[in-house]
């Protein structure tokens, strides 16, 4: 492993990438506020950039190196001394920025609140914006532990944006969830068990012409990603949720992706490197798949 904290992804083999030319921004958010369970989702970033040093950067699949399409990765935030709120607007105005470059935002967290800024941030680029939301969790509450900001709530905050939603891999829903999404005709959930049981029928006819894709790592089997705050049992494969992605990324264009929610485990680094891995594969399958 590095000595030093990885401060690009992919290094040290990673191209030098100029900011205003790279065609991805990561941006590292090591946001957690409102985290109910494990702790720890604050170093998440940081270990996802350690792993990715340890990537091999040709992609057997795609028959290409991904990482040469200009992969950059921004200085983490820093959220010290600040509250909550103050913390997503920071997230968002990241975001602004990597969008007025015509540059792709991809956001490490963190946390899963962090989501909604940069959700917003993108849908004022792109107005018939849907998302796409990969979760063990509905997060549809209207608020939690006393805070409508909480990670629990992240994407009730999308639907109140009036942005159409689909939630894929749920697997733990609460009555209050259920009962709101019966009366939102712009929610569209594709459960758990029917991944599963392979009677699911993921409703391609929602997505737009763009997309925001957000992936918390809770929706992966737990055998594979032990290192969330809020595991639950089942969940999606690897390959399997690499071919959900994929299959996004051929019907509409993804404008906005982040990864949230590693909280990684001391002397155990294989839950990190799968979350690099993660990502290294969707800015493979967003700018490389032919």
């Amino acid at each position: 492993m590095t000595d030093s904290p990885v401060t690009q992804f992919g290094a040290p083999d990673a191209p030098h990438c100029d900011p205003s030319t790279a065609r991805v921004t990561i941006i590292p958010a090591p946001l957690e506020y409102s985290v109910c369970y494990m702790k720890g989702t604050e170093h998440g970033p940081q270990a996802i950039l350690d792993a990715s040093s340890q990537m091999e950067l040709y992609d057997e699949e795609l028959d290409c190196c991904p990482i040469e399409v200009g992969v950059y990765t921004r200085p983490a935030l820093d959220y010290r001394s600040m509250d909550h709120a103050t913390a997503l607007k920071i997230t968002g105005d990241a975001v602004r920025e990597v969008l007025e470059r015509k540059q792709l935002p991809f956001t490490l967290g963190g946390e899963h609140s962090l989501s909604a800024p940069p959700i917003a941030a993108v849908r004022n680029y792109f107005p018939d914006l849907t998302v796409v939301h990969i979760d063990a969790h509905g997060d549809l509450r209207s608020e939690y532990e006393g805070t409508p900001l909480s990670h629990a709530s992240i994407e009730r905050r999308v639907v109140d944006m009036g942005i159409p939603l689909t939630e894929i891999g749920i697997r733990s829903f609460s009555p209050e969830e259920a009962e709101f999404m019966q009366t939102r005709p712009n929610v569209a959930v594709v459960w758990g068990h029917q991944l599963a049981r392979g009677t699911a029928v993921i409703p391609w006819e929602r997505l737009s012409k763009h997309t925001y894709v957000t992936i918390d790592l809770d929706a992966i089997d737990p055998s594979e990603m032990p290192a969330v705050g809020t595991p639950e049992p089942g969940g999606l494969h690897w390959y399997q949720l690499l071919e959900l992605f994929r299959g996004i990324c051929q019907r509409t264009t993804i404008v906005g992706m982040d990864v949230v929610e590693l909280c990684p485990m001391e002397g155990q680094t294989r839950a990190d490197f799968l979350a690099a891995k993660l990502v290294y594969k969707m800015i493979g399958y967003r700018f490389c798949d032919k």
